[in-house]
């Protein structure tokens, strides 16, 4: 079999394993997701959205992100470290396929930065050599959309770059 047709099958079975770890990781027991979300949601919570009315009911688009963030920071890591990185490990994170905490950015904009950021993850995850540049090239992606959409975990997502 081709190397790149297993490189997308493998791409897609991450996904389908990633997808069911959020789902399950979802159907926790509620005050298990309020204590994660009380620790996270009350700094940036309303800076995201006008409509927001209770911190604690967070969204899977929020979820996602907080997630790709963590992923984020380990990868950083790694990459001060003076490893590679690759999507087996870090998987891609489909965050704009879930229900965000504001509808309203569901828009034509927000799926062109999203298209946008994926492909810099995609460029970060095929990088041969120093991946340093590609990473902060997928973390500028987040900026720039975050600078249109939920601005308010900006500080923490300027603090991933290298």
């Amino acid at each position: 079999m081709h190397t790149n047709v297993k490189k997308i099958i493998y791409s897609v079975l991450s996904l389908v394993v990633a997808l069911a770890i959020v789902q399950a990781c979802g159907n926790q027991q509620p005050q298990q997701a309020e204590q994660v979300s009380v620790q996270t949601d009350t700094t940036n919570a309303d800076n995201c959205s006008n409509t927001i009315t209770d911190p604690n009911n967070t969204k899977p688009m929020a979820l996602n992100m907080r997630h790709m963030a963590a992923q984020a920071d380990s990868i950083k890591t790694k990459l001060k470290n003076g490893l590679q990185v690759d999507s087996l490990l870090h998987p891609f994170v489909p965050f704009y396929l879930s229900e965000p905490t504001d509808p309203n950015v569901l828009e034509p904009k927000f799926f062109d930065n999203a298209k946008l950021y994926r492909e810099a993850y995609v460029n970060l995850m095929t990088a041969k050599g120093d991946q340093v540049q590609a990473y902060n090239a997928m973390i500028g992606a987040c900026i720039n959309c975050h600078q249109s959409y939920c601005s308010g975990p900006l500080k923490r997502i300027r603090k991933l770059t290298m």
